[in-house]
Formats: C-alpha cells, sequence, structure tokens
C-alpha cells in the first residue's frame, strides 16, 4: 500500500471526491449532484463512504483529506460558520471533526475558494508566485487571496469575497447585506436575473426565448448569443466585462498582487474576455507600467477544487512544511484538523 490524499469540492451543484498520491497526481475522482443531499449525517455519510471507497480501489492508504466548501468557514476548527445555498443544513457543522472522525485521519476543511488558490499555488499557476490574488467566475464571484506566501482569511473567516463588493449604490440588496454587488451582474446567476427582468419586460431575444422554454441558460449561452449580435446578450456581456474590470482594477489598487488567476466558467466558455479585461484594467491603473500585474487564466480546470483540498491536505498530514495555507507558522497544524 502506499499513501494517498483525498480532496473534496463542495459545490451548490456537484459535490466532487477525489484521491491524489503524495505529489498531487489525480488516482480517482467522482462527481455527485447536491441536491441528493437532504441532512447532515446523509452528507457526511456520503462524502466518507466515496473517500473509502475510492481509497480502496487504488490500494492506497489515507493519511489525510482535504475539503472546500463554499461560505464562511472556520478553518481552525474546519467549522461552516456561514451558508447560504442548498446546502444551508451544513450551517454550524464541523466538517473536518465529523469526517475526521469517520476517516480516522487528520482532514481540514476551508472556504472552496482558498482551496481551488491553495491548489493553483502547490500544482497549477500560482506556482513560484508569493502575492497572488484568486478569482472564480461562474454562478457567483469567488475570491481567495495569498500575500507574502501565506493565505488571507480574515479575523472572522470573511476574507476574498470578492463578488459581495458594491459597485452599484442603487442595485437591489443581496442576502449577504450589501447593496448594488458585482455578482448581481457579472455572474451565471447574475445574468439570469437580467434576463427574467427583460422578459418580464417584454423584450425578444434568444436569451429571453430560452428562458421560457426552462432551457439552459448561462455564460455560455450568453457569449454565443453576443456572438451573433443580440441586443440584449451584448449589452449584458459587456456589462460583465466591464464591471469585473472595475473590480480587478479595485483589487489591483487595494493589494497590488504580482499575479491575479481567474478561473470558473467565465474562462472556460470565454477564455478571450480575459484579453479585454487586461486592457481595460491597464486603462483604469495609470500610475503601474502595463503589465505589472499578471492575469491569467488557472491552469487546474474541473479539478481546481479537488487539487486544492489535496493541497490543505498535505499541510495537514506535515505541518510547518508548507506555510502557505496558513494566516500564521502556528495557524492549521494538524491536531486542530481532526
Amino acid at each position: 500500500m502506499f499513501n494517498v490524499l483525498a480532496g473534496v469540492d463542495v459545490g451548490g451543484t456537484r459535490i466532487k471526491v477525489g484521491v491524489a498520491d503524495l505529489s498531487g497526481r489525480l488516482l480517482a475522482c467522482e462527481i455527485a449532484d447536491a441536491i441528493t443531499y437532504r441532512d447532515t449525517e446523509t452528507f457526511l455519510a456520503s462524502v466518507a463512504d466515496k473517500i473509502r471507497l475510492m481509497v480502496n480501489s487504488v490500494s492506497g492508504s489515507l493519511i489525510g483529506a482535504g475539503i472546500g466548501c463554499p461560505g464562511r468557514i472556520d478553518f481552525t476548527e474546519g467549522r461552516v460558520v456561514w451558508l447560504k445555498s442548498k446546502l444551508e443544513f451544513l450551517e454550524g457543522v464541523s466538517l473536518a471533526r465529523q469526517i475526521g472522525e469517520q476517516l480516522a485521519c487528520p482532514v481540514v476543511c476551508d472556504n472552496d475558494v482558498n482551496a481551488v488558490l491553495a491548489g493553483e499555488m502547490q500544482f497549477g499557476a500560482g506556482r513560484g508566485y508569493r502575492n497572488v490574488l484568486g478569482m472564480t467566475v461562474g454562478t457567483g464571484i469567488g475570491g481567495a487571496l495569498v500575500l507574502d506566501g501565506h493565505m488571507v482569511r480574515g479575523r472572522n473567516w470573511a476574507a476574498g469575497h470578492f463578488g459581495y463588493m458594491s459597485i452599484d449604490l442603487s442595485g437591489p440588496r443581496h442576502v449577504c447585506g450589501n447593496i448594488g454587488i458585482v455578482e448581481e451582474h457579472a455572474s451565471h446567476s447574475g445574468i439570469l436575473r437580467q434576463v427574467r427582468k427583460a422578459l418580464e419586460a417584454g423584450e425578444i431575444s434568444p436569451l429571453t426565448e430560452l428562458l421560457a422554454r426552462n432551457q439552459e441558460l448561462g455564460l455560455r449561452e450568453l457569449f454565443q448569443a453576443a456572438d451573433a449580435g443580440d441586443a440584449l446578450a451584448c449589452r449584458l456581456a459587456s456589462r460583465l466585462t466591464s464591471e469585473l474590470s472595475a473590480l480587478v482594477a479595485n483589487l489591483i489598487y487595494a493589494l497590488d498582487p504580482e499575479l491575479i488567476l481567474v478561473g470558473g466558467g467565465l474562462v472556460t466558455h470565454r477564455a478571450g474576455v480575459l484579453d479585454m479585461i487586461r486592457h481595460e484594467v491597464e486603462e483604469r491603473i495609470g500610475f503601474l507600467p502595463r503589465g505589472a500585474t499578471e492575469i491569467v487564466p488557472m491552469r487546474l480546470g474541473d479539478t481546481a477544487g479537488v487539487l486544492g483540498g489535496v493541497a490543505l491536505a498535505m499541510e495537514a498530514v506535515a505541518p510547518g512544511e508548507q506555510l502557505l495555507h496558513a494566516d500564521n507558522p502556528n495557524h492549521g497544524s494538524a491536531k486542530n484538523m481532526a
């Protein structure tokens, strides 16, 4: 038998579980629909069972696991502090402790985008950098931040929620409490809301027709309709690009990172949009030389969350050797994880 690590990527739609060797090579991966989980007990038992079966299938010996979960996550306890999604029943649950008890090994739990960035720093496009901002644009807009080689989580575990920043002072109030947040326009869920408004107003477009027929409508469909010259799609795509550019520029002014990694459905369905964002960001930031902050796509693709969990697990089993994912050298040792 050889030692393996498990990574879990908890999403509102899908939950991915994978097993990797100590070099980060993914040996097995499985995807489940989040809607199949109705309560905490079912969720915990299912995830633990999937990990055990996967470890057995590769004839490995599990020595640690890492979980990325949406919301505010108390990293020291691996506990879900705040979560508003289809998995709200996990709020208040220490995923690290309870799954650790079932697996009998160290388990760490962090915010899902923190985990994604950890994976990119360990195995992907962030290797060799120490000041990196990560952003995922898909159903929502998530963020994570590494400064001087350490993950920044904040006093209340709320750092990195870039999509909750306000960009429209007359916009609607979001469940997070803020008004006119970027996520209201520049994300999959934001596009859906805007197309619904256009449908209610009687606007005719391939997007409103898709919505009226209850067919899939996401970033891919938005850009396809924009390429075809649809007025609504062009308007929404332009606003998405402009608001993301403004957000990125604001973050550069605040944090001055050397690298910004962008992932999620935006990059999957329209990689070229990063060129437009780079151009507009450079126009907005005149006191830095062009290219001072690199803006590039994440590299790990659909396995980023799972490999992020693996990266977190590496630190859980070898505290002190990899300080990247801790706020300080003593934060996140294995004794706090399980």
